[in-house]
């Protein structure tokens, strides 16, 4: 019993002589979402990102997110590795394949996950007039091509 007792005591002693450390000297990452750094797509106009993790052009895993103003959607496009999306806000249109028309995209409401598999044509963004931010995981390097259709 004196042993259990004296272990106990010095399990207590070990865990509150703990010293609190700051998270981001372990690693962690954290973003609220008010210190999103957005930045304007300089050949997308209406589209803006942030990169919260890693970096898309970069070999490993990358989160960013995507911002489509109001009835800003993407032309069809594809990406050479898998993505997958999470709505942020807003509903999102998700539109299969190589022609493009609004009213062939399902709404995807906020809180919805799709997966875009690589080399699978696509467009998406906001078709309803609302602004719309999806989140975005996958590996890099990520390629996007934009075929002239």
């Amino acid at each position: 019993m004196k042993v259990i007792s004296i272990l106990g005591a010095l399990l207590l002693v070990a865990c509150g002589g703990s010293v609190a450390q700051d998270p981001a000297e372990l690693g962690f990452n954290s973003v609220l979402a008010e210190d999103v750094q957005w930045v304007p797509d300089a050949d997308f106009p209406g589209l803006s990102r942030a990169t919260l993790a890693g970096d898309p052009s970069e070999p490993g895993l990358y989160v960013i997110r995507v911002r489509f103003g109001p009835g800003v959607m993407s032309s069809p496009h594809f990406h050479d590795q898998d993505r997958h999306v999470v709505v942020v806000s807003g509903t999102w249109g998700m539109g299969i394949g190589d022609s493009f028309d609004c009213a062939n995209t399902e709404p995807m409401p906020a809180g919805a996950y799709a997966m875009h598999p690589a080399s699978a044509m696509h467009f998406d963004g906001s078709c309803n007039g609302e602004e719309v931010v999806v989140q975005i995981v996958g590996m890099g390097p990520v390629l996007t091509t934009r075929p002239s259709l």
